[in-house]
This record gives structure tokens, C-alpha cells and sequence, in this order.
């Protein structure tokens, strides 16, 4: 083990050449893996599509249009959502910068009214 690693400390350019040959190998088998998932999932995709054709080929375009339109109408109020949830978040993150100076006025208050107590006394 420790010639292999003087081989390597000796020979840098073989060590780089290494790590590179095994970081295009791990990435060959992942992205081929991907690739071989996506194509299964189109194929699924046009068969569960072809089906649906042939199942009744004369409302195929209404109900294409009727989904593309609930696809908008969901598309829509998501981007709602997320902008008044944008907004609430502002809303939150003003009102938590203001917390601590409100923490310290209450506290300077409290900290002159014991005093007045104490200087009654």
C-alpha cells in the first residue's frame, strides 16, 4: 500500500489521470442509468397516451384542451400562493428586525421604573 502511494506521490499527472478516469466512470454509469429512466418513462408516457387515443378519438382534443386549461387555472393559483406567501414572509421578517429594539425599550423602562422604586425606598 505505501509503494502505491509513493507511486503516486512520485507521479502526480498518473494520480490526476486516475481520479479523473473514476469521476467519468461513476458519472457514465449514473447518467446512462438516467438516461435508460427517462426513455421508459416517455414510452410509458406515449402508451398511456395511445391508449387514451383509441379509447375515444373524437373528444381527444376537448379533453386535451380542458386539461391544458386546468393545468393553467393550478398553474395560476400556485403562483398565488407562493407570491402572498412571499409577501407574508417580508411581512414576518420586518416585524422579527423589530423585535429586539421593542425587547430592549420594554426592558430600559423596566430598568428605570426599578430604579425609581429603589431610589423611593
Amino acid at each position: 500500500m505505501e509503494s502505491v502511494g509513493a507511486y503516486f506521490q512520485a507521479n502526480p499527472a498518473a494520480f490526476t489521470l486516475l481520479a479523473i478516469s473514476l469521476v467519468v466512470l461513476i458519472l457514465y454509469f449514473i447518467l446512462s442509468k438516467l438516461i435508460k429512466m427517462a426513455i421508459i418513462v416517455l414510452l410509458v408516457i406515449l402508451l398511456g397516451g395511445g391508449a387514451y387515443l383509441f379509447k375515444d378519438p373524437a373528444s381527444t382534443s376537448d379533453k386535451i384542451k380542458k386539461s391544458v386549461e386546468t393545468f393553467k387555472t393550478g398553474g395560476e393559483a400556485i403562483g398565488d400562493k407562493l407570491s402572498r406567501f412571499w409577501q407574508d414572509t417580508k411581512e414576518m421578517g420586518s416585524k422579527v428586525t423589530k423585535v429586539p429594539g421593542e425587547i430592549n425599550k420594554l426592558l430600559d423602562t423596566a430598568d428605570t421604573d426599578a430604579k425609581k422604586e429603589f431610589k423611593k425606598k
